[in-house]
């Protein structure tokens, strides 16, 4: 059963009526297994950003539920096809979820453990990282695309894009043999059955499919036979991807890039998005001394630049056409505010609980003068050294941070019309840098503390963003494309959060207390006119573990604001 629950402060709704199990995002849960509280509590600073963000038109949804133990992590991983199929990663194998048929139960297409699922459309392919020995698969998206038509009886014909077929068997194949070896400019033809001129006929009408159980070799896993075809061996694996950690792509007009993390190193995959049937190209190959965090694409506007790699002690971005490695400092004013944010964290968690014996908190430090912004540290105080979580390129240009907290390096003095028209007695405030003239940005994460720097370190604001807990990942969303208004969500072991950008107030928590999992983002491609296809927020998809079951969620915008963006 489904359940949704919209996060509108002023709406009161009937929530005790329904019967499935509720989310917990308050900060009090409840006891009792099928109540759901009356309405979230707010600040009432919070309640005025949520005005401002439309974070109340967010809704919460409920789209899968099993009762399997958290411990072994059942679902690990998800993307959607055609903007209606969700692929659930689960740990015996791929899901299916129909997104326009709430009432289906979730369905096992593909007898593998994936952990990671990317979805490359516009190659017309799908890279999962799965099986026993964690190596990164490429399968046909047509395929599985047929696939999942044939196990929901849904007419082939009407898919949304008709002009792409399943490519033969004999053409993976081909594909496969060339994968990892080629460069692109140096394969001298492609399997004609596939080229986009190409005129192939439909498939019969009638559609047989059958659910082999119980093969004849106990070694092979269950399976789907379409019109006698087994779609799901329309795959291959990309040469020495075993013991992968995850897959991070990116995409030009010319090119896709797939960045696979292992432990001891960066595989750079490259590949034309030109013909369906292009093979991956092993590009290059960066060592790396230790086990990261975590990795990331980096752009300079027009061109792929940089992998950044994030471990615990540094981070570091990797120059792709010379593999040149540079260390991201961090800037002394930010360690400075990194410390003293710490030490007042410490402060107000003491001024909430009672007075311990072996508080570190020293009597000096409770007698600081509060107007002091960054005060010195009591010497009794030891602030622990400073952490790399996370390192992200922002998809935005953050001009619309207050002007009192940019830093000079992104600061430029107001107009001369503002300056003669303001009143004596208030002098106009500074405004941001143009993005035009300003370096990439990215969002730093530090344990619980984010800002926003440039690859130089340099801080563009002093603005701190607090987490309750260290954030594992972190998304960003946009919930009206007609303005510049962007939210952080940040997913920790137990909470999930959301911070507006400009103001730097968690506007929401959604999950707290319980265990949670990332799973995967959507977003809806629009084609626009005359323009490049604009990526919309659609939802954002995790596990969480409540009520001695395991719930997936979904976290996305009212239709009503889907349906006013603009084309």
């Amino acid at each position: 059963m489904q359940n949704e629950t919209s996060f509108n402060l002023q709406q009161q709704t009937e929530l005790d009526a329904l019967s499935g199990p509720p989310p917990p995002y308050t900060d009090d849960y409840p006891p009792h297994p099928t109540r759901l509280p009356n309405n979230l509590n707010l600040s009432r600073l919070a309640e005025e950003t949520l005005q401002s963000t439309n974070i109340s038109s967010l809704q919460l949804k409920m789209i899968a539920s099993c009762t399997d133990s958290w411990h072994s992590t059942p679902y690990e991983c998800c993307s959607v096809l055609e903007d209606r199929f969700l692929l659930l990663g689960y740990h015996d194998g791929v899901q299916l979820i129909d997104l326009k048929n709430p009432d289906m139960k979730a369905k096992t297409i593909i007898w593998i453990r994936a952990r990671d699922i990317t979805v490359i459309e516009s190659c017309r392919v799908v890279l999962i990282l799965a099986g026993r020995y964690k190596q990164v698969r490429c399968y046909s998206y047509d395929g599985l695309l047929r696939l999942i038509y044939a196990v929901l009886g849904i007419d082939w014909n009407q898919r949304k894009n008709t002009k792409f077929q399943v490519p033969l068997l004999k053409d993976w194949e081909y594909v496969a043999s060339l994968s990892g070896k080629v460069k692109d400019e140096e394969i001298d033809h492609l399997p004609p059955q596939q080229q986009p001129t190409t005129t192939i006929k439909n498939e019969p009408s009638f559609t047989q499919v059958n659910l082999i159980e119980q093969p004849i070799s106990s070694l092979t896993k269950p399976y789907y036979t379409v019109n006698n075809i087994t779609l799901q061996k329309l795959y291959y694996k990309l040469p020495d991807s075993k013991d992968a950690l995850s897959v991070q792509t990116y995409q030009t007009s010319v090119y896709v890039f797939a960045a696979i993390r292992h432990r001891d190193k960066i595989v750079l995959w490259q590949r034309k998005r030109d013909h369906p049937l292009r093979p991956f190209y092993r590009l290059k190959v960066f060592w790396i001394p230790a086990e990261s965090k975590c990795i990331s694409f980096a752009d300079d506007r027009s061109t792929l630049r940089h992998i950044l790699v994030v471990f615990a002690n540094e981070a570091t971005a990797i120059e792709l056409r010379d593999s040149k490695v540079k260390t991201v400092p961090i800037d002394p004013i930010l360690e400075r505010i990194y410390q003293t944010t710490w030490v007042r964290e410490q402060y107000e968690h003491q001024l909430a609980s009672p007075r311990s014996p072996n508080s570190p908190i020293p009597t000096l430090f409770s007698r600081q003068e509060q107007s002091d912004t960054y005060p010195m540290l009591p010497v009794s105080l030891s602030v622990p050294p400073i952490q790399w979580t996370s390192l992200i390129q922002l998809p935005f240009y953050p001009d619309i941070l207050p002007a009192t907290t940019l830093t000079t390096e992104y600061s430029i003095p107001p107009s001369y019309s503002t300056v003669i028209t303001s009143l004596p007695s208030s002098a106009p405030d500074p405004v941001a840098l143009p993005s035009a003239s300003a370096p990439q940005l990215f969002f730093a994460t530090l344990l619980k503390q984010s800002y926003i720097i440039d690859l130089s370190g340099s801080l563009f604001s002093t603005q701190v963003y607090k987490w309750s807990e260290v954030p594992i990942h972190i998304e960003f969303i946009q919930l009206d494309c007609n303005v510049n208004d962007w939210c952080v969500v940040g997913f920790g072991t137990e909470t999930i959060e959301i911070i507006h950008i400009k103001s730097a107030h968690i506007v929401q928590r959604v999950m707290r207390g319980v265990p949670v999992k990332f799973l995967g983002r959507w977003d809806e491609s629009v084609p626009r006119e005359g323009k490049k296809n604009k990526s919309v927020f659609r939802s954002l998809i995790w596990a969480c573990h409540a009520n001695e079951r395991i719930h997936v969620y979904m976290l996305k915008p009212d239709d009503v604001l889907l349906a006013t963006l603009p084309l």
